[in-house]
């Protein structure tokens, strides 16, 4: 794995900027990437984003899975119920009456023998993102019902559903985006991480960044336990760096010194035509003419090589 050494996050900045990169991905098997810190705030959704949109640019197909019951992936990729209905008219796909919720639930009332079989149904819920995406980009949707699989007891071995549910379905896609929500060691977290091959601990430099990837790692280290061969650390991004200051400067020391090697080369800066993307519920791509926007296609190009070749 590439590591920062002595290099400062705006070092790397400066070097990844002046230099435009090529997407190589030609990673063995499907790649079902968590993107995971237990801090809110940090960009997970906007990474996660920022990922598809790139992959799907260059003509791979690309599935969306958003477990965070504030849907904020969702809304992004334009696969929220109202805005797909909206679009597609009323003669929209079943698929939008169903996401991820319905994948981790199951009814105890129910007779078992009625219930559909669990491995592949992830395919019955696959909704496409809207048409500002493209036609290679799938989602399971989240809504707030999600929240209430945190507190579900009754259902069984619910944080393995997600898994058994793609089963012959992620192979679908070159690569598969968890956004994980940031809570610490839920179940609705579990459920990505044991369906996941890669994870990738973003954050920003401040205490909630820290802090989120340091409880984010602790909790994969018990998920991965219960499958070592599986689950692939990328390593810790450095997410919306800001330019340089005092404050900026110690944390991104103190990333280097906790982390140490499972800091990545490569980082993300912040630019405000991302916020202007997601509300406006396009893609980064879209914007591809811009310098900003360039900036940003630039690193996440370099985020998913390093997701592609980490072994």
């Amino acid at each position: 794995m590439t590591t920062t050494k002595d290099l400062t996050v705006w070092d790397v900045l400066e070097q990844q900027l002046r230099t435009e990169i090529a997407l190589t991905w030609n990673p063995e098997g499907p790649v079902v990437l968590a993107i995971d810190s237990e801090k809110g705030g940090v960009g997970k959704s906007g990474l996660a984003g920022g990922l598809i949109a790139v992959m799907a640019a260059s003509g791979r197909r690309v599935l969306g899975i958003d477990l965070d019951p504030r849907a904020t992936l969702t809304a992004e990729l334009g696969a929220d119920t109202e805005s797909l209905l909206k679009e597609l008219g009323e003669e929209g796909p079943e698929a939008t009456q169903y996401g991820v919720n319905d994948l981790l639930y199951e009814d105890r009332e129910a007779d078992p023998d009625d219930l559909p079989q669990l491995s592949g149904l992830a395919e019955v819920a696959l909704r496409p993102a809207s048409k500002a995406w493209g036609n290679n980009v799938r989602v399971l949707a989240a809504e707030r019902a999600l929240a209430n699989r945190e507190d579900d007891n009754a259902t069984p071995a619910l944080e393995h559903r997600l898994r058994i549910s793609l089963e012959g379905v992620a192979e679908q896609f070159d690569l598969v985006v968890i956004d994980l929500p940031p809570r610490a060691g839920g179940k609705l977290v579990g459920a990505g991480l044991l369906a996941a091959t890669h994870v990738l601990f973003p954050g920003t430099l401040n205490e909630d960044g820290l802090v989120g990837v340091r409880d984010a790692m602790r909790t994969y280290k018990f998920m991965a336990r219960a499958n070592p061969t599986k689950l692939r650390r990328v390593g810790v991004l450095r997410n919306i760096v800001e330019p340089k200051t005092k404050l900026a400067k110690y944390y991104d020391d103190k990333f280097s010194e906790e982390f140490g090697a499972e800091v990545i080369t490569t980082a993300v800066p912040k630019r405000v035509i991302r916020q202007e993307a997601r509300g406006a519920c396009v893609p980064i791509t879209a914007a591809a003419d811009k310098s900003d926007a360039k900036d940003l296609i630039n690193s996440y190009t370099r985020v998913l090589n390093a997701v592609g070749s980490a072994v």
